[in-house]
């Protein structure tokens, strides 16, 4: 059974975690790998309590984070990928959100978004942005 809760500030280091899980692998300039570490670890403890964490069996999977209508970080642990938690998220905030943010190499994340009623597309730098249709 899934279950979620609100981040509380003692969860800040898994959500630093998990959004740089969402993150790093696209970056592959160090440099740029730092500046995205420190920006994280600022972002999230500006707005952890805007946070969502999502729960498997009393066990922390993953979490999800909107800001305004944007769907700013969906993270679940590979192992349990491809079980229809991420789009039971969507359902669940289908109110609350209204565009995702992207990595343009994240074929598999655009993918996701588009089977779950994010059809509009725009580009910006090195993100693609997905909107409700």
């Amino acid at each position: 059974m899934i279950r979620y809760r609100k981040a509380r500030k003692k969860d800040l280091p898994l959500l630093i975690e998990y959004k740089l899980l969402t993150i790093t692998p696209y970056i592959k300039n160090k440099e740029e790998q730092l500046k995205v570490i420190s920006y994280v670890s600022t972002f999230l403890k500006e707005n952890y309590e805007k946070a969502n964490l999502i729960i498997h069996n009393f066990k922390i999977i993953g979490c999800y984070l909107i800001i305004k209508q944007k769907l700013d970080t969906l993270y679940i642990m590979d192992v349990y990928q491809n079980k229809k938690i991420g789009s039971k998220i969507i359902r669940k905030e289908k109110e609350n959100i209204k565009e995702v943010k992207v990595r343009k190499e994240n074929k598999k994340a655009i993918n996701f978004y588009k089977k779950n009623g994010f059809t509009k597309e725009e580009k910006q730098n090195d993100y693609m942005i997905l909107r409700k249709g």
